[in-house]
């Protein structure tokens, strides 16, 4: 546009020189004069529109360099007329349109990421090459017991929180046994703060090395792995109580059919003392016939079949079979789980209560906590060793004279098929407790 407007003058410029010269002089000075006026108006109108186009575009730019990517450039009709002025505007809000998407884009993921990490279980620290800590996530907070660990140095904050883990600062890839300190929040201990207690864990610890905006890094990974090494655990042992019952089977049958074969020509003869022999060895079959039943109990167990049914209806119905204290604020509990293989759980654990005190009731308390039911069974009596706690849902393990070592191993298949938790702890005025804690609907 503008060049058309110079063009313009410049054939006024030319008409005049041709017209007016050389008898009007002084008119073609007039007419000269007046053609440059309007050609420096025309410039500096010219120039102001530039100058604004160039402020709005630096105020953008300012704007960008900010961080802040939601500006963009209106136009005027002269901005508009002006074709490089308004292909450069149109370019540069096409360009900021694209950053802000961008950069909404990257913050939904960054925001998706931080959630993801933020509700995993494993614990996750990234430390600069000066071993300063520059991020965690929550499970690290946790893990820690505290939520100001950003800025503190990574080998003094292992050795005044978790000096079992300082020992494996080398190793990159492992599977790690730590003692975790965890707070029983299901009962307040006599001075009314919730109990602390150590357990052993396994972890798998895994250390990558890494670079950002050109320095090392180091990702450290803390992963719980106790419930999956249990499971492999409980899977072997099913499998080695398939083999072992498959044999013991085959054995006891043609035993038990020559025992009693042997018992009908024991009388036929009167021989009393064949009949001691063979009443024996049945009696001994029977016991071995027992031992193989209970524990294929664990062997097949079968998929839970939940339906909604009243927690404390059912407690209610025990207390008739057990010597119960049942302590409950609600007279109505519906939880969604298989009745018959929760029952059998109350009664195997009810059973060995009374076992550790016969002379006192059992103390039953069911409680809500948000969606988990919490059931809590406890007894008055000696307690358990902290050796024996460790071992007491193992298979085959019992402190019984005539135990099998099923029945917590049982109790235990059953919580992890409900997807629920099962702990043993003492109890500060004396005497064990089972904390059971389970989802009151299946989100399944």
């Amino acid at each position: 546009m503008l060049i058309v407007k110079l063009i313009l003058m410049n054939l006024l410029f030319i008409s005049g020189f041709l017209l007016l010269l050389p008898d009007f002089i002084w008119l073609f000075v007039f007419h000269t004069l007046l053609i440059i006026i309007l050609a420096v108006i025309q410039l500096k109108r010219e120039k102001q529109l530039q100058q604004r186009t160039l402020q709005a575009l630096l105020d953008g730019l300012r704007n960008l360099q900010d961080g802040d990517f939601s500006v963009s450039l209106t136009e005027n009709l002269q901005q508009k007329s002006n074709a490089q002025q308004h292909q450069l505007i149109t370019l540069f809000n096409q360009v900021t349109e694209k950053l802000r998407e961008e950069k909404q884009t990257l913050y939904q993921r960054e925001m998706l990421l931080d959630k993801v990490v933020n509700a995993s279980d494993v614990v996750t620290v990234l430390i600069n090459h000066r071993n300063t800590i520059i991020f965690t996530n929550k499970a690290a907070q946790h893990f820690f017991d505290s939520a100001k660990l950003l800025g503190q140095d990574w080998l003094i904050l292992l050795e005044q929180k978790m000096p079992d883990l300082l020992q494996h600062h080398d190793k990159n890839n492992a599977i790690i046994q730590l003692q975790i300190k965890e707070s029983i929040n299901y009962f307040e201990s006599s001075a009314g703060l919730p109990q602390q207690e150590q357990t052993e864990q396994s972890w798998h610890l895994s250390r990558n090395q890494l670079k950002l905006h050109g320095s090392s890094h180091q990702l450290i990974l803390l992963k719980p792995i106790t419930k999956e090494l249990q499971q492999q655990e409980l899977q072997t042992w099913k499998k080695i109580i398939k083999v072992i019952n498959h044999e013991l089977n085959n054995s006891i049958a043609p035993i038990s059919s020559m025992c009693h074969s042997g018992l009908v020509l024991a009388e036929r003869l009167d021989e009393p003392q064949l009949n001691r022999v063979f009443n024996t060895i049945s009696g001994r079959i029977k016991k071995l016939s027992k031992f193989i039943q209970s524990y294929s109990q664990l062997a097949r167990l079968s998929i839970p079949r939940k339906q909604a049914f009243d927690i404390v209806n059912t407690v209610t119905q025990l207390q008739e079979l057990y010597q119960l204290e049942l302590i409950s604020s609600d007279t109505l509990l519906m939880l969604n789980a298989d009745e018959g293989q929760i029952e059998q759980l109350l009664i195997n654990l009810l059973k060995n209560a009374k076992e550790f005190s016969p002379e006192k009731a059992t103390q039953l308390k069911l409680s809500t906590q948000g969606e988990k039911l919490s059931i809590i069974i406890r007894d008055y009596g000696p307690g358990m060793g902290l050796d024996v706690m460790k071992k007491a849902f193992l298979p085959y393990y019992s402190t019984k004279t005539d135990g099998s070592g099923i029945g917590l191993s049982l109790c235990r298949e059953v919580i992890d098929v409900h997807q629920g938790t099962i702990t043993l702890n003492n109890h500060s005025e004396g005497g064990l407790q089972v904390i059971i804690s389970l989802p009151l609907k299946d989100d399944l």
